[in-house]
């Protein structure tokens, strides 16, 4: 891709930037420290977005345990908000929280805990029921039966909704920040493109990238590492 981009882009295209331009604009947005600043600024409203998601998947989940028919009676909710985009919830978040970080957090959390709670959901139901009947003759305790035999079945589909989630979270970030923050990639984005400075907002283009290949990455080897018993399926 950067050897195309290299070969294919003339000196003066306006829309796209030569891979040079953005090279050297990149090294003195990094040595200026202003792509830090705002690259720690939309990693912090992700992980903290997504946290909150996930710590209220996980409560829900745990309700879905030892109430079953819970999942059924939250699935009409949970699909009447669902299709609507995350960022229409944008107005909504700036009344109630202001400007700056609050609204995009609640945009973020609102926008991943869709596909966290149902990996969850999915992993509740493929639960053998063989292995729980196993665990009970063997006398094992509730605690023991969640630990050991429910969680770590619900576990691969839990990591694919969180991966699903933290993608969707850098989505949402953006786009709330391009409408209500100071600061961030989503901030840094408008503002370059509001002033036709293009090889600073395709640096941060990239960032925003990298930084979500590097979170998929991370949260594939943490979930091999804790799921290494599917290899032995």
């Amino acid at each position: 891709m950067l050897a195309v981009w290299y070969s294919i882009v003339p000196e003066g295209y306006v829309l796209i930037p030569t891979l040079a331009e953005v090279a050297h604009t990149f090294t003195d947005l990094l040595r200026a420290g202003i792509l830090l600043k705002d690259a720690w600024s939309s990693l912090t409203r992700v992980l903290v977005g997504v946290g909150i998601s996930t710590v209220i998947a996980i409560a829900l989940g745990l309700i879905s345990v030892y109430w079953k028919p819970f999942p059924d009676f939250l699935a009409g909710c949970v699909e009447l908000v669902r299709p609507v985009p995350p960022i229409a919830w944008t107005p909504l978040a700036i009344i109630a929280f202001g400007i700056g970080t609050g609204p995009a957090v609640a945009i973020v959390a609102l926008g991943s805990f869709f596909p966290v709670w149902m990996g969850i959901q999915q992993g509740l139901k493929e639960v053998n029921p063989l292995h729980v009947l196993a665990a009970g003759s063997l006398g094992c305790s509730r605690w023991t039966l969640l630990a050991d035999v429910i969680v770590p079945s619900i576990l691969p589909y839990a990591f694919h909704g969180l991966r699903l989630g933290v993608g969707l979270g850098w989505f949402c970030v953006v786009a709330a920040e391009m409408m209500g923050a100071s600061s961030g990639l989503g901030y840094g984005i408008q503002l370059f493109s509001l002033n036709i400075e293009m090889p600073k907002m395709y640096s941060y283009l990239l960032t925003i990238g990298a930084l979500g290949y590097l979170s998929n990455a991370l949260l594939q080897n943490v979930d091999s590492r804790l799921n290494r018993w599917r290899g032995n399926d």
